[in-house]
C-alpha cells in the first residue's frame, strides 16, 4: 500500500467545542482511514520506512545497487567517505580510456583501473589535472597463496 499522500482531512467540525459532535463524525472516520492507510504502507514500495532499533534504515530495505542518471556525488559532514572491505574499480583498458563515461572529460583525482596501462601491466591510473599517471602495481600483499587479510580505508576530504 501507498503512503496516502494528497489527502487533506477537514478539520472544519473539529476545531472548536461548540462543533456537532455529529457532524466531525465523518472528518473523524476520513482521519483513521488516512492513518490505516500510513500505517499499512509500512517499509512497502512508496509507503514509509521504519527505523530499527538503533534508529537506522535495516539493510533489507536498501537496494544493493544504485544506479543514478548522472554523477553521484557523496558529501559527508565529516569530509570523509568510508568504504569497508573493497572498492571494485571497472577494469578497462588504455585504449578505452576517454570514451567511457567520466573518463572523457575527467577532474583532478580520478582514480581508473588499468588492465594495460603499465607498459603493458595492470595499474591504477590517476588523473593529475592534464593527463592520467600510473600508480604501479608493485609487491603481492601477503605470502604466496595466502588469503587476503588486509583491512584498507579509503578518506576523501571534501571541498
Amino acid at each position: 500500500m501507498t503512503f496516502p499522500s494528497g489527502t487533506t482531512i477537514s478539520t472544519l467540525n473539529l476545531d472548536s467545542p461548540d462543533d456537532d459532535p455529529s457532524l466531525a463524525r465523518a472528518d473523524i472516520y476520513n482521519a483513521v482511514v488516512a492513518l490505516n492507510s500510513l500505517i499499512a504502507s509500512e517499509n512497502s514500495a512508496s509507503g514509509v520506512v521504519v527505523l530499527d532499533s538503533n534508529t537506522k534504515i535495516p539493510g533489507s530495505l536498501l537496494p544493493t545497487t544504485q544506479t543514478p542518471t548522472s554523477t553521484l556525488t557523496l558529501q559527508p559532514s565529516t569530509g570523509i567517505i568510508s568504504i569497508r572491505n573493497v572498492l571494485r574499480l571497472y577494469p578497462i583498458v588504455t585504449a578505452d580510456l576517454g570514451t567511457y563515461l567520466g573518463t572523457s572529460s575527467p577532474s583532478a583525482g580520478d582514480l581508473v583501473y588499468l588492465t594495460d596501462g603499465d607498459a603493458g601491466q595492470p595499474c591504477v591510473g590517476v588523473y593529475d589535472g592534464s593527463v592520467f599517471r600510473v600508480i604501479r602495481l608493485m609487491t603481492q600483499v601477503g605470502s604466496v597463496g595466502a588469503a587476503f587479510t588486509a583491512t584498507s580505508t579509503l578518506s576523501a576530504e571534501a571541498d
